[in-house]
């Protein structure tokens, strides 16, 4: 009883003291206000203020900087939207991947005349490969350097955006890598221009079997404009996913939080990606998170399926308080039914105890009043047991009390009728 007593009070102090509860407050790292990681931030704080979590989004110039603020203990940043192919995959990270939630393709423009059918052949040539800092930039040099290309044998401009396209229709550039989804601006205006082309990467295969955050995939024709039937003709391209990243001490609570958002956000598919297909635990480059996995694997905790959140995170904290509990529970369990026995026997033997104090003083010589008092005092004892309720399994010892009652009432009946 001791030990289990004191196992309790260990496991609550570890409960209270150790082991944090789940914070109310985050703080994602985004993108740029215009870009889609900003807006799809905000998706996320809105999902999780339902469950009284407050998210501060935080501006930034994109993936690589969320991946500094992610590594950085002073940065306050938990959560961040980060492009496949930004991190190393060699190095030691406390970074953990909550998962992968939709495609970004690798769009490839460069002019319609320039005999280039592969990235390969853009030797010595102009290409915008984004912006210093951009995620597009990461990409771009990776997927050069495993065709190839070197930095050496290509000039590498560092613009992106609507700049890049800009450049690329007026000929100061001879090619533009762009990371974005289908829908954005530029990508639409390089779709209809008549003087650049997308490349068609029919290494696309080869490339994501070498790199596992990247996927393959048909653009099919007139995706970017249905009307103008742009682009004219089937291409392949290569997409990495946008990547949900956290610090691997974030709570086990909000990971299921943040993936439940994820969930009701980009289950339903968009134009390159099937209905349920994201989230995912595939095309990732950072490791998954132990609670991530489990999500995929069995899905939400049952309590966060149940119970409101923050009551679902309280009992699963409480939880583990029941193996001590239960452990100072079973002396008190075993130590029950002699209790009862105890208490039950005790009324009967408070009554023989009247009647011992009362057998001593007739022993010890009684007057007749003295007899009748006692008798009025054992009369109204008896009404008093008569009342009580005893259980059926001691009904011996209760009747043989009331025949010991009868028993002493008579001999001070006798007492009294021999000092008439």
């Amino acid at each position: 009883m001791v030990l289990g007593a004191v196992a309790s009070i260990v496991t609550l102090g570890y409960i209270l003291l150790v082991e944090a509860p789940a914070p109310r407050s985050v703080v994602f790292a985004a993108g740029a206000k215009d870009g889609r990681y900003y807006s799809l931030a905000g998706s996320y704080a809105r999902e999780l203020e339902h469950h009284g979590i407050r998210v501060e989004v935080r501006e930034t110039h994109g993936s690589e900087e969320n991946l500094k603020l992610l590594e950085d203990p002073t940065s306050g940043v938990s959560v961040a939207l980060i492009q496949g192919g930004i991190a190393k995959p060699s190095e030691e990270t406390e970074l953990r991947a909550l998962g992968s939630l939709y495609r970004e393709p690798f769009w490839l423009f460069v002019r319609n005349d320039l005999e280039a059918t592969r990235m390969g052949q853009l030797a010595g040539k102009r290409v915008a490969i984004g912006a210093d800092g951009s995620g597009t930039r990461r990409v771009a040099r990776q997927l050069f350097e495993a065709s190839g290309v070197t930095a050496d044998r290509v000039t590498l401009v560092d613009i992106g955006g609507m700049e890049a396209a800009e450049q690329l229709e007026n000929g100061a550039i001879d090619a533009a890598c762009f990371v974005a989804s289908v829908d954005a601006g530029y990508i639409q205006k390089l779709g209809l221009s008549s003087q650049v082309r997308l490349l068609n990467m029919d290494d696309g295969e080869a490339l994501s079997r070498r790199f596992r955050h990247l996927s393959s995939v048909r653009i099919p024709a007139g995706l970017l404009d249905l009307p103008d039937h742009a682009p004219p003709t089937d291409v392949s391209v290569v997409a990495p996913a946008a990547m949900l990243v956290a610090h691997e001490s974030l709570h086990p609570a909000l990971t299921t939080a943040l993936l439940e958002a994820a969930h009701r956000i980009h289950s339903k598919g968009d134009a390159l990606s099937a209905p349920g297909e994201f989230p995912s635990s595939k095309y990732l480059d950072i490791p998954l998170s132990k609670d991530a996995d489990q999500y995929y694997r069995h899905g939400p905790p049952l309590l966060q399926r149940l119970l409101p959140f923050w009551l679902a995170v309280f009992v699963d904290r409480m939880k583990l308080l029941a193996l001590p509990l239960v452990v100072l529970a079973m002396p008190l369990i075993r130590a029950t039914p002699p209790l009862l026995r105890w208490r039950t026997r005790r009324k009967i033997y408070l009554w023989y105890t009247q009647l011992r104090e009362l057998d001593h003083r007739m022993f010890e010589g009684m007057t007749a009043g003295e007899a009748q008092e006692s008798l009025h005092q054992l009369q109204s004892l008896e009404a008093q047991v008569s009342r009580v309720e005893i259980p059926l399994s001691y009904m011996e010892e209760y009747y043989n009390l009331r025949t010991h009652l009868n028993l002493v009432q008579e001999r001070l009946r006798g007492i009294i009728q021999r000092g008439a």
